[in-house]
Order: structure tokens, then sequence, then C-alpha cells
């Protein structure tokens, strides 16, 4: 296919865009660099960050850990406790973050888990 001057233009004009907005990305660069090796007070260790947040493992029979796990409080407050399977919190809500698409995507095996475990279920009836 022929080269139009229209792509040759466009070409020509990325070039140029690259070069000057490659300068602005490289200072930028060491501007984020120069503040991350000055260390300042408001840093978060993680090992302050492993007090407040705790995943806990799939529900037990044993009643002292259902009490461990309610709440914590840290500096920012109450803690939300989440379970790693699920994705959801003690209250049965997903995390704020998390988008809708991933929220519904779950959801959805979720009820696959379950119509599957109750079929199982119906059938292990059946058989005894």
């Amino acid at each position: 296919m022929a080269k139009s001057l229209r792509s040759k233009w466009k070409r020509k004009m990325k070039v140029i865009k690259r070069e000057r907005y490659g300068k602005k990305e490289l200072e930028k660069l060491k501007a984020i660099v120069e503040t991350f090796n000055v260390k300042s007070s408001n840093d978060v260790q993680m090992t302050e960050l492993q007090d407040c947040v705790t995943v806990i493992s799939p529900p037990s029979t044993s009643v002292e850990q259902a009490e461990d796990n309610t709440e914590m409080e840290c500096d920012g407050g109450k803690i939300k406790i989440y379970n790693p399977q699920t994705m959801k919190d003690q209250y049965g809500n997903y995390p704020v973050w998390m988008s809708s698409h991933r929220k519904k995507k779950i959801m959805k095996r979720e009820k696959k888990m379950n119509k599957n475990r109750k079929r199982r279920d119906k059938l292990a009836k059946n058989i005894y």
C-alpha cells in the first residue's frame, strides 16, 4: 500500500511529540525519585499496616476464633476484615475499591457454586 502524505505527516508529528513529552516525563520521573529518596515522617511502615489489616481464613467451628475476628481498631478507626475467597467483609459487603463488573463476576460464580452444591446434596439424599 502506498504511503500517503497524511500518514507521513502523522508519523513526523508523533516523533516530535515523543521528543517533547519525553523530556517532560523525564523531569517528572526525576522529581518523583528525589521526593522518594527524601525520607519523610509521613511514610507508613509495613509493620504498622500489618497490625491494622488482617485476612481471615475460612470459617471454623471454634467459638473463640469467631469472637476474635469481629472487629479491630487502629489509627484510622474500625478496620473491616475481608474473607479472601468471597472478598466480602464481615457484614457481607464488597470492598469500596472493587469494580461493579468484578462484583457481578464473583456473585455469578457464587450463585453457580451454590446451585451445584444444592444439586449435589439433592442427589446424595436420593441415593440413601
